[in-house]
């Protein structure tokens, strides 16, 4: 792939489903806010029932507020998409945050995370092409391992831009602590 065409702005932690990554990016986001880092996104931590993911929260990095994006129950509205249900009304707040982040041009904007949602063009997949484009924000996209090599292909990200939880500590980019 020509050097040009590919994403150097957009950063990738990956790894195993429940392998820590969305809690490894909330510590380093604090570490990072703390030292003037100013970082905008969100997180979609979890819910867990049985050692299962049971449902998680779209979470603003910015402001913290949280929205319920996900549950394995049925929830009028909602859209199923495998084994969950999706609250639409999360992905409008998310698509809002993102806007924001746009306009403010963090230092880093957080998407948690990249799926086969948006494998499928659906979820953030618009918005990821459009923040694809946008080489002037630095970004970190969660990746579940699984689908990395799609993720990546698709949005044309350097294999020297992917990163596990082994791997992360040794990012030296300007906004890691």
């Amino acid at each position: 792939m020509n050097d040009s065409a590919r994403h150097k702005h957009i950063f990738v932690l990956t790894g195993p489903v429940q392998g820590g990554k969305t809690t490894l990016v909330s510590e380093k986001t604090t570490l990072l806010r703390e030292k003037g880092v100013k970082v905008m996104g969100f997180l979609c931590p979890g819910s867990f029932s049985e050692g299962l993911r049971s449902a998680f929260s779209l979470v603003d990095l910015e402001t913290g507020r949280q929205v319920p994006m996900g549950d394995t129950k049925k929830q009028k509205g909602w859209v199923k998409f495998r084994r969950f249900f999706f609250n639409p009304e999360a992905f409008v707040q998310g698509e809002l945050w993102i806007k924001r982040c746009i306009k403010r041009a963090p230092d880093l904007l957080v998407i948690d995370e990249v799926g086969p949602m948006e494998l499928e063009g659906k979820g953030w997949s618009t918005t990821l092409d459009t923040l694809a484009q946008n080489s002037s924000i630095t970004q970190l996209w969660i990746v579940r391992q699984q689908i990395l090599n799609e993720v990546s292909k698709k949005w044309k990200i350097p294999e020297d831009q992917i990163f596990t939880a082994e791997t992360f500590e040794n990012l030296s980019h300007k906004w890691m602590p």
